[in-house]
């Protein structure tokens, strides 16, 4: 939890500071009690008591100088006006208050904007590292899972940061301020104290460590959950048309089922602490009451020094009780923490060069040599070769999952090839600076990927300094201008989730537009059109063609109409290419190609 904090340090200071104001004006307060009681309750020994003389010598200081000095000077002014002790000790109560709970104010604020700043840098350090984490990483893990991380433990965190920060720099200081003035008001006393502290610590370290596992499952239960819902609010549409309600419905009972007993487990154990430690605290008390008393029947401690002391130590409790609770917490905020970290460590794959090579323009050509690929233990590119020249358009065709699209993604270095490379213009994409390298790329995808925000910030994300007149040019270019004209704000028009007020036509347009608004040298078109009905794919169609004049492309399709006019078509199948040449060559040909375009056109 400290960790998390180090960037922090003028709070951690003031925090240390205010509080230890605070447990000295509580102290202060506390030993009011002790001449209180003697001038209230026995003040034939006040009358009798001088003011002894002040020594240089540390070991002439001690609880009965100190209390016959304050009683004194009390008498004194009680020989004048009696009433007048009375306001000047409750004025001393009220002043120790006052600056007891602004000293307390201050240090609860600063220990804040310490808690809330630290958990905003480590949010902002999860996200960063969630954007630099390779594709392959989200393909593995569960987005549900991820966002819990994020939110969940994050929270979690948070709360223990607040429970572990107060029992670091402030319970540790009260039991040390504390324990100092009982052993200088009894040393025996305080001895016995400590011999049954031990005691404590043992119960509150065998509950800690089981709430900590507890609590790691837990967390990890809630992500799952999360998980599920998310995963059904985007396939909503599928649950509904199969009447499918019922089985997911049972799905999300049991996990949530789960996810219940696991917090209910958890919060039994955390809820254990208070009652367990301030059990503990009340058996210690009465320990320490009756032998006090035996030492006062036996006169070896005045009355009022063992009330005064009883006082003080009865304080020692709360802090007590305070620093146990705060370890069940922070055992909760470590669980979190581990599931935090293992996002922090993940190790990003997708590496640049200390002295990686800018590039801002394609010269010559993009060339793919014996190229290949594997998720984990599947063989997906086996010995690829491909060239692609400055200017050309290159069409990908083949049966789903022989390759197409992850050939590809190896481009951009969303995944980096396991054998052979990939260069462009001589250069290996590898020894490139990876921004340059996706600056030269943009990427228009089968699904539409659009963001919960305005028409206008989801076309700046293709380039974020394009003006109004920029932005309106590359709409009418996408054939996107009229329907946005059409919107009530126009392109301040929000478009919801993944862009759900839109129509697949409209969206793939708008991301066609902002496409466009890249500029891009290197053009990836994902089956772009094979989602939309004729209509939209005519207009999309004809956006796309604007798109790709003078630019590098590849296109992955699987409608063969709209390759036809391809530099280059190459037929890939289980990860290799089986044919590679122009429409006609491979009419010619009479193989892979030629089956799937008598296919499609004449149905055999």
């Amino acid at each position: 939890m400290l960790r998390y904090a180090s960037n922090q340090k003028k709070q951690i200071a003031l925090n240390i500071l205010f509080n230890l104001i605070y447990i000295l004006s509580s102290v202060f307060s506390l030993a009011l009690i002790i001449p209180v009681l003697e001038f209230l309750f026995i003040p034939e020994k006040v009358v009798n008591t001088s003011i002894p003389e002040v020594s240089n010598t540390l070991s002439s200081w001690n609880i009965d100088s100190i209390k016959d000095s304050f009683v004194s000077w009390m008498t004194q002014i009680a020989n004048q006006d009696k009433e007048m002790v009375l306001w000047l000790i409750c004025l001393l109560l009220i002043l120790g208050t006052v600056i007891k709970n602004i000293a307390r104010y201050l240090a609860l604020i600063n220990i804040k904007i310490l808690i809330y700043k630290s958990m905003e840098q480590l949010k902002a350090k999860v996200f960063n590292k969630l954007m630099n984490l390779p594709l392959s990483y989200f393909n593995h893990e569960r987005k549900g899972d991820v966002m819990s991380r994020l939110s969940n433990d994050t929270k979690e965190i948070e709360w223990a940061m607040a429970a572990s920060i107060e029992a670091i720099f402030k319970e540790p200081a009260t039991i040390l301020v504390y324990f100092a003035m009982l052993i200088f008001m009894s040393p025996i006393l305080t001895l016995y104290i400590l011999l049954i502290l031990p005691v404590t610590a043992i119960v509150i370290s065998i509950l800690g460590k089981k709430l900590k596992a507890k609590s790691k499952e837990s967390q990890e239960k809630q992500g799952a959950l999360l998980s599920f819902f998310e995963e059904i609010l985007g396939g909503i549409k599928i649950v509904k048309s199969f009447g499918a309600e019922t089985i997911f419905k049972n799905k999300f009972d049991f996990i949530n089922r789960e996810s219940t007993r696991l917090n209910i487990n958890v919060n039994k154990r955390v809820d254990l602490a208070s009652p367990v430690s301030e059990t503990l605290g009340i058996s210690i008390s009465a320990i320490i009451l009756w032998i006090g008393g035996k030492m006062v029947y036996n006169n070896e401690i005045d009355a009022s020094v063992f009330i005064g002391y009883f006082a003080i130590f009865s304080q020692l409790i709360p802090p007590f009780k305070q620093f146990s609770s705060a370890f069940y917490s922070v055992q909760k905020g470590v669980a979190s923490a581990n599931r935090i970290e293992e996002i922090l460590h993940t190790d990003v794959e997708i590496h640049e060069k200390p002295n990686a090579i800018r590039i801002s323009d394609l010269e010559k050509e993009i060339s793919i040599q014996n190229v290949g690929f594997s998720y984990t233990d599947r063989q997906v590119l086996k010995n690829v070769s491909l060239t692609i020249p400055k200017g050309k358009k290159i069409a990908l065709v083949g049966q789903s999952g022989s390759g197409k699209t992850t050939l590809t993604e190896l481009i951009p270095r969303f995944y980096d090839v396991k054998s052979g490379s990939i260069t462009i213009d001589h250069t290996d994409v590898k020894d490139l600076r990876i921004q340059d390298l996706r600056k030269l790329i943009g990427i228009v995808n089968q699904e539409s990927i659009l963001f919960n925000d305005s028409i206008r910030n989801n076309l700046l994300v293709g380039n974020p300094n394009a003006s109004e007149n920029e932005l309106i040019s590359a709409l009418k270019m996408a054939n996107a201008w009229e329907f946005v004209c059409q919107k009530e704000k126009g392109l301040d028009e929000i478009i919801g989730e993944r862009g759900n007020k839109l129509s697949g036509g409209q969206k793939q347009r708008l991301s066609i537009a902002r496409a466009l608004l890249k500029n891009p040298q290197i053009l990836i078109l994902d089956e772009a059109t094979s989602a939309l009905d004729s209509e939209s794919e005519k207009l999309v169609q004809e956006a796309l063609n604007k798109l790709m004049q003078g630019r590098t492309t590849l296109v992955i399709a699987h409608r063969l109409s709209t390759i036809l006019d391809a530099d280059t078509i190459v037929v890939m199948e289980n990860g290799e290419i089986k044919e590679i040449g122009s429409h006609e060559e491979l009419i010619i040909q009479e193989g892979v190609y030629s089956k799937l375009y008598k296919m499609q056109f004449y149905g055999n």
